[in-house]
């Protein structure tokens, strides 16, 4: 008789549900966030684009700092032919005037031995200038233009010796002739901002607030409506949750931002060193700290809203009709910003993105009390609160769309 033996199968290990239903991990949706920002960071790093925009906005930086150090180099300094002691005088003398009236001017003579020797160096473009009597007095030569500094303080010597000659022929002498004739300079403020940094500073705030918004913005919606176009994103929501998608992208391209930011300033900071302008540092350093706050507020808000200009569009065709209206907001904004004076701008100082340019120009002309930046930023971060919960809910329920371009009050309307 045969035994006939059974054997039980062997019991098969549980398995842990998978698919979409499955809900990450606490631990895993912290972490989610913070793996989408490290993404995007290392994503734009190696963008050309992105690359590229950054090394050419420092070029320029660097490029306009350095013809400022080249114009200051230069500005003031002119060399002179001329012929004769007495044309040595007047140029001294004018170097004297220019000094006595505050400006920085340095004349270099080139002594010649004939007026025919002057007038070549100056075709040959030797000298900026030169100096010849002639029987009707004194002529500045000049070969193509005329030289605005050699004319104002040698012209100006030449009245002075000839009041001078004129005075002594008459029997007087040249203080009495012009006596109560010297305009004197005073300033009310001394130690107020002077308007010129004032200005240069606010166009340096709004131009690269505009630049920065405008290039990452569009990068971002770009990348957004390409993960969608190719169905990435459906991958990616199966295990991380959409609102930390957006967080991550959020948080990376505002660090890129600011990071952009600091280089950016600290390029134009080193420049201003460099031409000497140290006291001009000082004045617009106050005003710098708080833009680069205002500007980490104002970069959310605007990424936040591309990202939901990004989400509603359904191709990347859509891309430019989507972001049109927060471009034109933002390209608004510059304007308004670099343009308003008084109490315009004292008003859009407390208007949300405005407000990156305004209050930081205002604290710089030192416009402002202690209270109205602390104030102003607080309105901004209440106006970016509301702003990033309306495109949050904008991007989560039209991320999943695909079946065309949604405007935004459409994507408001959607359920979840």
């Amino acid at each position: 008789m045969s035994t006939v033996t059974t054997t039980k199968p062997a019991p098969t290990p549980d398995l842990e549900p998978t698919g979409p239903e499955t809900p990450p991990a606490p631990e895993r949706r912290e972490a989610a966030w913070r793996i989408v920002t490290a993404r995007e960071i290392t994503v734009k790093l190696r963008d050309r684009g992105f690359i590229v925009s950054t090394l050419v906005t420092l070029a320029l930086i660097i490029g306009a700092v350095g013809l400022q150090v080249y114009l200051a180099s230069t500005m003031g300094k002119i060399s002179v032919a001329a012929v004769g002691t007495e044309s040595t005088q007047l140029i001294k003398q004018a170097e004297i005037l220019a000094d006595q009236a505050g400006q920085d001017v340095t004349i270099t003579l080139r002594a010649e031995d004939s007026a025919a020797q002057v007038r070549d160096a100056v075709r040959s473009g030797d000298v900026e200038a030169g100096l010849v009597r002639t029987d009707q007095g004194w002529t500045l030569l000049g070969n193509t233009d005329r030289d605005d500094t050699a004319a104002t303080w040698i012209g100006a010597a030449v009245q002075a010796a000839a009041l001078e000659a004129n005075a002594t022929a008459q029997g007087t002498s040249l203080d009495a002739l012009t006596q109560g004739a010297t305009l004197q300079h005073t300033l009310l403020s001394p130690g107020d901002t002077p308007r010129s940094v004032v200005r240069t500073a606010t166009f340096f705030f709004g131009f690269l607030f505009y630049l920065a918004a405008i290039l990452l913005g569009t990068s971002l919606a770009t990348s957004i409506v390409e993960e969608k176009q190719n169905r990435v994103v459906e991958i990616i929501a199966s295990s991380v949750r959409l609102r930390d998608l957006l967080i991550g992208k959020i948080v990376g391209s505002t660090t890129l931002a600011l990071a952009q930011m600091l280089a950016f300033t600290a390029a134009a900071a080193i420049g201003l060193v460099a031409a000497g302008e140290s006291k001009t540092l000082s004045q617009v350093t106050a005003g710098l700290g708080w833009f680069l706050v205002y500007y980490v507020v104002g970069i959310v808000v605007l990424a936040c809203v591309f990202a939901a200009a990004g989400a509603i569009a359904s191709r990347s065709e859509d891309i430019q009709s989507t972001t049109t209206p927060v471009t034109a907001i933002t390209a608004i904004v510059f304007i308004a910003g670099i343009s308003a004076s008084g109490a315009a701008q004292t008003i859009l100082s407390f208007v949300p993105l405005a407000s990156t340019i305004t209050m930081p120009t205002r604290i710089v002309a030192g416009d402002t009390t202690w209270w109205e930046p602390a104030a102003s930023l607080a309105v901004s971060v209440a106006a970016a609160a509301l702003i990033i919960l309306a495109s949050e809910r904008i991007y989560r329920r039209a991320l999943m769309q695909t079946g065309g371009k949604l405007s935004f009050r459409q994507a408001l309307k959607l359920t979840d």
